[in-house]
């Protein structure tokens, strides 16, 4: 069999995911991160419904921006790029087509970010001379832009890894599933070592984007194993590798275990007065904490749990950073759920 017969039998996005799945981790994405997104294959066909975070008017995106136009010169039609593609336009905003792979050498589809604003935003006056200067509408497209999420250029470099480790990771996991299926048992070592491989992956985009929207400092995210009956270390920043390797902790212990049992995000500063939190207080030095656990979909038991931390006291958690992070761990809890079904079904 040739290369390009293999790649023709290879099964495409809706059939290894299903679109309905994929379309709800779209929208969770769009909303906790504030971009729109699609879903398209090679030949830029729609593989999902564009996802609007809250705030943003689709049709004047579309007809102001021209959303749609960008897709030529982000994804070639003669030659698909392989790696993380972006453009700014001459409207002064900017699109980025992530890769999705079911192979590390074959993309089956792309996320398309955007538009969204990169970097510092261009000054009002000279916005509306350069515009103004094309026929444009500069003055509502200005507006229109003011409603965009801005994001720093390390900010959409993590944006953009979170959703190739997701996208990546749940296609190239259900296309795994699909090719074992056929040649091992429904249960086994090979089973347990790529779940592993790909949640690891999972977990550490998760720690890298909670960490950049809450600005934290550093922090961990947890995973309950069942052999050892206690929570390790699967993805840490901040954190030497001795902690990392050793570290073991029972579910209900320190403030993992509050967060756990109350199943909800749990702050922890200088003005907190619960004495359920406060007797478990270890590091004085922390001027804030953020602990949260992580639940799989459909499941009530929590899985897993995240913590982030500062010194600064200039960057204290908000009730903002909060919702995000519970977003991201529901969006976590979905993409995990998603590897943990495919070998659970019936082969």
């Amino acid at each position: 069999m040739t290369a390009g017969q293999a790649a023709v039998q290879r099964p495409a996005l809706p059939e290894l995911v299903e679109p309905q799945r994929w379309q709800q981790l779209q929208d969770h994405f769009a909303a906790v991160l504030g971009v729109v997104l699609r879903t398209v294959n090679p030949s830029h066909e729609l593989l999902s419904t564009p996802s609007w975070p809250p705030g943003l008017h689709a049709e004047s995106v579309v007809r102001l921006l021209k959303m749609g136009d960008e897709l030529e010169p982000l994804i070639p039609l003669a030659e698909a790029p392989h790696e993380t593609s972006s453009l700014t336009t001459a409207l002064g905003v900017t699109y980025a087509a992530v890769p999705i792979r079911i192979t590390p050498d074959q993309v089956i589809a792309y996320f398309i970010v955007g538009p969204l604003v990169v970097g510092p935003r261009e000054d009002r006056l000279q916005f509306r001379q350069r515009l103004g200067a094309s026929g444009e509408d500069a003055g509502a497209i200005w507006s229109l832009i003011l409603t965009l999420k801005p994001y720093t250029f390390s900010g959409i470099h993590s944006l953009l890894n979170l959703l190739e480790a997701v996208g990546t990771s749940l296609v190239q996991f259900a296309y795994q599933a699909h090719r074992l299926a056929a040649i091992l048992p429904a249960t086994g070592p090979a089973d347990e070592a790529v779940v592993s491989y790909y949640t690891d992956r999972l977990l550490s985009a998760l720690l890298e984007v909670a960490t950049m929207v809450t600005r934290a400092e550093g922090g961990s995210v947890m995973l309950y194993d069942r052999k050892e009956d206690a929570l390790r270390i699967r993805a840490a920043q901040g954190l030497s590798d001795a902690v990392v390797v050793e570290t073991r902790q029972k579910r209900d212990e320190g403030l993992a275990g509050v967060a756990a049992a109350r199943r909800d995000v749990l702050f922890v500063d200088h003005q907190t007065a619960d004495p359920a939190v406060t007797e478990r207080m270890r590091r004085r030095d922390l001027a804030s904490s953020l602990i949260a656990p992580l639940t799989l979909e459909s499941e009530q038991e929590p899985v897993g749990i995240l913590s982030l931390r500062t010194t600064n006291r200039e960057r204290r958690f908000t009730p903002e950073h909060a919702e995000m992070v519970r977003r991201l761990l529901e969006l976590t809890g979905i993409a995990l759920s998603n590897l943990r079904s495919a070998f659970s079904k019936p082969r």
